[in-house]
């Protein structure tokens, strides 16, 4: 299927509004309305991995903007914000509005009427509490990513924010003012439309003359928490840990919604600050949301059939894209050579058997690649990058030769140390995306390096952590497979 610009436009708009549900048939037939063709077989493996759709029975899919359109969700303003008059959308709206759009970028809309914006000040402590859910990790980055934060060079601090900070959110002086609102006032939000990031604000202020008062909305919500905790420990061990706290979510109040999307409800944050049974978890480098106080597996009954098969899930099988094999031959022509033993032991890892035919085989591709870039290879233009590139591959080659040899274990993975399992994994797909920004050294400059080398320096350090671990534990299998023998 030719995805050029017409047919993605038309996807993207499909994907961002269709309501009801559907399946790749009728896919098909809105594209042949375009003039386009496209198979079943093609349209079905799309969707499958479209991260806005999800799969239904019987072959159906709903889209995250019919799921959620008309969803409530709650939250409780922080005491900074009731006094400063601002609400800062943050995480508070996953997993109900479009991941890909910034909180900054979120529209409250109060009796018909976008709400205009206003910064907001706080700690850094204060801020990455608004984006707790997008994970302890990342947190930081998507505060930097806040136009009002354009003068924060994360890069140079190791990604650690300022003391205080500031945020972009929604000014709600005169609704505060007028419903009396007070810390502890709820706000209850309804999505009105998913393509645009509009968000229905309704301010629910509490008449209780003695805060410790249970109201019968207090009793509701403290169900509705009961019940989130049952459906996301169903999660757990139905798919284990998903690849983002925010597909966690959207699965459980997608499937969930009758209990979970009312009017009474509760908040996530409220939620986690409360549960005895979930919790945030280290997974690797990064958080999930898994079972409080427990380790976060790479290998369970969710997926422990998809190592050692071949299968692209969990520990990534060894593969070759195309800009790693161009990174490598940019890496050869940056040292002004072109040594093809050298690509392949880049490349290949360390224990794989390779015939003398399929060398050969490699090493031509390599060659006919390496003609075509150096026509249009400019040292000086790939002088910046060009040793940042050489310490990506070092650490590629590194991570692809354990990876290999940790999946050739199959069954006997679960048996491996676990956190530096899900390490190793998130190691390889981070590296493996900083080469396909480094393949390019036209999109990659000045901030981009300095972070990427930031980047890199943890990476380095987080695989010299579990590296031992992982051989011993390779070499522990290797023996029993031959005491076996």
């Amino acid at each position: 299927m030719n995805m050029g610009r017409s047919l993605q436009e038309i996807m993207t708009q499909f994907l961002r509004t269709y309501p009801s549900p559907f399946t790749a048939k009728d896919v098909v037939k809105l594209l042949a309305n375009f003039k386009i063709r496209a198979s079943v077989e093609e349209v079905t493996e799309f969707l499958d991995m479209d991260m806005r759709v999800f799969p239904l029975e019987k072959n159906f899919y709903l889209t995250h903007a019919g799921a959620f359109t008309g969803k409530f969700f709650s939250f409780l303003p922080t005491e900074e914000e009731v006094r400063q008059g601002v609400l800062v959308p943050g995480d508070r709206c996953m997993p109900f509005v479009d991941s890909e759009i910034l909180s900054c970028a979120i529209n409250f809309e109060y009796n018909g009427h976008i709400l205009e914006d206003k910064i907001f000040h706080t700690t850094a402590i204060g801020a990455e509490d608004l984006f707790i859910f997008y994970g302890t990790e990342y947190a930081s980055q998507y505060i930097a990513a806040d136009p009002v934060n354009n003068g924060l060079r994360l890069a140079e601090t190791d990604f650690e924010l300022p003391p205080q900070v500031s945020l972009t959110g929604k000014s709600m002086e005169r609704i505060f003012h007028d419903f009396d609102f007070h810390y502890g006032d709820r706000i209850l939000c309804r999505v009105r439309d998913w393509d645009k990031g509009i968000v229905e604000i309704f301010p629910i202020v509490s008449r209780k003359k003695n805060r410790l008062e249970m109201s019968s909305g207090d009793f509701f919500r403290q169900k509705w928490k009961e019940e989130l905790e049952k459906s996301l420990l169903l999660s757990f061990n139905r798919m284990g840990p998903c690849s983002c706290i925010e597909e966690q979510l959207a699965n459980v109040f997608y499937e969930f919604s009758n209990t979970l999307c009312v009017e009474n409800c509760s908040s996530i944050h409220e939620f986690i600050d409360s549960s005895k049974k979930v919790g945030l978890e280290y997974f690797g480098v990064e958080t999930r949301l898994w079972y409080r106080g427990q380790d976060v597996p790479a290998v369970g009954e969710w997926n422990k059939n998809d190592y050692g098969n071949g299968s692209d899930c969990g520990i990534p099988i060894f593969a070759l894209p195309e800009y790693v094999i161009d990174c490598c031959i940019k890496d050869q022509l940056f040292k002004q050579k072109l040594d093809v033993s050298s690509v392949m032991k880049t490349l290949l890892p360390k224990s794989m058997d390779v015939t003398p035919e399929e060398r050969q085989v490699f090493a031509l591709q390599i060659m006919h690649r390496n003609d075509i870039l150096r026509k249009h290879y400019n040292y000086f233009a790939d002088f910046s990058i060009g040793s940042l590139r050489h310490r990506a591959l070092e650490l590629y080659s590194a991570v692809g030769s354990l990876v290999y040899d940790v999946d050739l274990a199959g069954d006997d993975m679960e048996q491996f140390p676990q956190q530096e399992l899900v390490t190793l994994s998130q190691l390889y797909t981070h590296i493996s995306r900083i080469l396909e920004m480094l393949s390019d050294s036209a999109h990659c400059e000045g901030e981009d390096t300095d972070a990427i080398q930031v980047s890199l320096e943890g990476m380095e350090n987080n695989f010299e952590d579990i590296r031992m671990q992982l051989v011993w534990a390779v070499e522990a299998f290797r023996e029993k497979q031959f005491k076996v023998i």
